[in-house]
């Protein structure tokens, strides 16, 4: 208990700085008519955390001091203009006022407008902290009617040197307002090199290479991504990379790990074991999760690498979280661990997309999060993709009668229609099984035994989490194994287990299986090795977050220290942890990649848990 005491404020010391405070300057400046500030860079301050807090733009303040030739060092005095409360930056485009729905994100904003983030930041400072359903962006749309990039179809195409726009358009047949309207930024800043972004128009698709027009060069959306990274003073193709001993790898563990408050804890504890708990909240799980972190960290410097840990403290809140952001020490990150939350996840992920760094998140997130993001990792596999790896389980049990049972309440709650449905496709896939659906509440027990086959292998499949709705089912189903001899096979949920009046004994008798994305098997060398060496060090047992912590550490520094900090442009094989399989593949050519491997778990005889042969 000590250590983990001791563990908890190392954690103190681990945390992350935040960036330097930026406090507008009183000093000004006129010059032709227009008042600026003169602002002092200062060690630590970033343009963007400048532009913050002047309410300006990046672009703007490069723009009013193109004479510093792009350094903006400590020290270097700076022109920003006056801008008054009400104003907003001159401009003679069209604007569109968007009102945010649930569940968007600044990100698919931009993508249906055809605009970037800097230009809404523009209109609208107060989007860089976030956005809130309900509130009105105003987006600059120039002369476009709602242009939607999610439901055009598009080509690539790289600048190349001495071509113009207007040869671009006269090669892919686009409108030269259709070009500007998905690349804003070629108005003011065209150049080889940069990648557009065209639609497919009726008339390059219909072209006619008769008169001995030359095939345009496109980029394949595969390849898009890298690209734009290969732009990167340090990208190194991950086939050509090469581990410098004297190269730090550095991760950025963004936790809620509430250290002020289980520091206070601490200090009750150590007055009354007897009255107070160790940690706050649900910290026990996040500090184990940690401890998992640190053995993975500490196995590579082990082994010679030289690995830098960055612990930042994102409690539960997005401001919290936009403050660790803004430093700009972040981004010399190769890999983001976490964070947990959602509203947290949403503002780290976009700060990853936007630096162009790795970041795995270790619990599932939303899917639309990950189609638009190629640096975002997700651990835990969605309930759809789960199911789907569930194709070979199934397979094995051809021949079988399949029951899905729900009740009316399944048939109404929209997350369990989605798992009924994943099911029923499933199932469909395999030869030689039959599926029928039944639903409980119309017809109760005597639907269900007609439903059911005393002569054939009888899966039952039931995706509800009611206690009492399970529990009747399963007591009249384990009446018929007793008295009828059914031959049934359960498949549920995990949660099952925790239903006092279900006996475990129960389940071994049915066959109970479940889906799982992490499985401990206590009989595995590498697990007893793991566990031992916890033991040592923390003085306490493993948990699952523990071995999820190491792990997901685990396997990630091993890709980047293998292929670098842009490792995923390398797939690798399938391949398993302590706990966890690992086989990611990306969700969307332009999206990131989520672990489509798990386990189907069944009890063994002796009532300890093993995976469904």
């Amino acid at each position: 208990m000590k250590k983990r005491i001791l563990l908890i404020l190392t954690a103190l010391c681990l945390a992350g700085t935040l960036s330097a405070q930026v406090v507008k300057s009183d000093r000004f400046i006129s010059m032709n008519g227009t008042r600026y500030y003169l602002h002092k860079i200062t060690e630590g301050q970033s343009l963007e955390d400048i532009a913050k807090a002047y309410q300006t733009t990046v672009q703007d303040i490069k723009m009013n001091n193109q004479d510093k030739t792009g350094k903006f060092q400590p020290g270097i005095l700076i022109k920003i203009p006056v801008l008054s409360n009400n104003s907003t930056p001159p401009s003679t485009q069209e604007f569109a006022y968007h009102t945010v729905e649930k569940k968007q994100t600044l990100y698919s904003i931009c993508q249906k407008y055809g605009v970037n983030e800097e230009d809404v930041y523009k209109y609208n400072p107060e989007a860089r902290f976030g956005i809130k359903s309900g509130e009105t962006l105003k987006i600059p749309v120039g002369h476009v009617d709602n242009p939607d990039r999610q439901n055009a179809e598009f080509i690539y195409h790289s600048v190349k040197q001495n071509e113009s726009i207007n040869s671009i358009c006269v090669l892919y047949k686009v409108d030269i307002n259709d070009l500007l309207k998905y690349n804003p930024k070629a108005k003011t800043d065209f150049k080889a090199g940069m990648i557009l972004t065209l639609p497919k128009t009726p008339e390059y698709m219909n072209r006619n290479n008769s008169d001995g027009e030359d095939e345009p060069e496109m980029i394949d959306q595969q390849d898009l991504v890298r690209l734009e990274a290969a732009k990167n003073s340090d990208y190194c193709p991950c086939e050509n990379f090469t581990y410098n001993r004297s190269k730090t790898i550095r991760i950025a563990v963004m936790l809620p790990l509430f250290i002020s408050e289980n520091a206070a804890k601490i200090d009750a504890y150590r007055q009354d074991p007897n009255k107070n708990s160790l940690y706050s909240k649900n910290s026990e799980k996040i500090y184990e999760f940690y401890e998992g972190v640190l053995m993975a960290t500490r196995d590579y410097q082990l082994r010679g690498f030289n690995i830098q840990l960055d612990i930042l403290d994102t409690e539960n809140s997005t401001s919290k979280t936009n403050e660790i952001c803004s430093n700009p020490e972040l981004k010399k990150a190769d890999l983001i661990i976490g964070p947990l939350y959602t509203d947290n996840v949403i503002k780290a992920a976009k700060f990853a997309k936007d630096n162009q760094i790795a970041m795995v998140s270790p619990f599932a997130i939303k899917n639309d999060l990950l189609k638009e993001n190629p640096y975002l990792f997700q651990m835990t596999p969605s309930n759809a993709t789960s199911i789907e790896e569930t194709l070979n389980y199934f397979a094995g049990l051809e021949g079988s009668n399949v029951v899905l049972v729900y009740d009316n309440e399944g048939n109404n709650n929209p997350n369990e229609i989605s798992l009924i449905k994943n099911y029923r496709d499933i199932i469909k896939k395999v030869d030689n099984l039959t599926l029928k659906e039944i639903n409980y509440d119309n017809g109760g027990a005597s639907i269900l035994k007609s439903a059911l086959n005393s002569a054939q292998n009888n899966i039952v499949i039931m995706t509800s989490t009611k206690e009492v709705f399970i529990s009747k089912v399963f007591n009249y189903l384990n009446g018929l194994v007793k008295n009828d001899h059914y031959k049934i096979l359960l498949f549920g949920s995990q949660s099952w287990e925790k239903i006092g009046n279900i006996d475990i004994e129960f389940l071994q008798g049915m066959n109970f299986s479940y889906r799982s994305s992490s499985f401990v098997n206590y009989n595995n060398g590498n697990v007893k090795t793991f566990i031992s060496e916890f033991r040592s060090r923390f003085n306490s047992e493993p948990g699952i977050y523990a071995f999820s912590g190491f792990d997901i550490t685990n396997y990630f520094l091993g890709q980047i220290s293998k292929k670098g900090k842009y490792f995923h442009f390398c797939p690798d094989d399938p391949s398993q942890g302590l706990v966890y399989k690992f086989d990611f593949r990306k969700v969307a050519p332009l999206g990131g990649y989520e672990n489509h491997s798990n386990y189907v778990l069944q009890y063994s005889e002796d009532y300890t848990l093993q995976e469904a042969e």
